[in-house]
């Protein structure tokens, strides 16, 4: 038997379990969290950060209607620790944390319906010359808010059964 029938038999065989517990994807059609896509507003979040995760989720979530349901409000915070320091003690490589704690909020009623907390890190390298390292910087920083804003798409997404009307 050839290696690529041996692996579309485990792949078949992988879907059959897979079924067999109760697995469904949480994007198909009439699952909770595809009827949320265009039904949550997003608040504006001051800076190049929040900007990017904000633009990130909008992508994911789609763009809300103004009659949204819910609304969505984070908070962002990123910190940066240099990593590697030469022996003249310039630091080249610098770790980017970011924390963005975030809550969706049912219009009509006010209640908190969904809260939860993103962590996500990334990294950059500088060198001697500042252009290069600023860009490198910006470069990090888009990527760490783009990270985190899929992981809240996705915590949306995973959890909107239990609160989704």
């Amino acid at each position: 038997m050839s290696l690529f029938n041996r692996r579309r038999i485990l792949a078949l065989a992988g879907v059959g379990l897979l079924a067999g517990c109760g697995f469904t994807p949480v994007y198909k059609s009439g699952s909770a969290a595809s009827d949320l896509h265009g039904k949550i507003a997003i608040d504006l979040v001051k800076g190049r950060n929040g900007f990017e995760l904000r633009e990130r989720l909008e992508e994911r979530l789609g763009f809300a209607t103004a009659d949204a349901p819910y609304q969505l409000s984070f908070r962002l915070k990123t910190t940066e620790t240099g990593l590697a320091v030469t022996k003249d003690e310039g630091t080249t490589r610098f770790n980017l944390t970011g924390v963005a704690d975030f809550s969706i909020k049912d219009v009509a009623t006010g209640k908190t319906v969904f809260a939860d907390q993103v962590k996500n890190t990334t990294a950059y390298s500088a060198t001697s010359e500042t252009y290069p390292s600023r860009i490198a910087e910006l470069d990090a920083n888009v990527r760490l808010a783009q990270a985190l804003a899929e992981q809240i798409a996705n915590r949306i997404a995973i959890t909107a059964k239990g609160w989704h009307r």
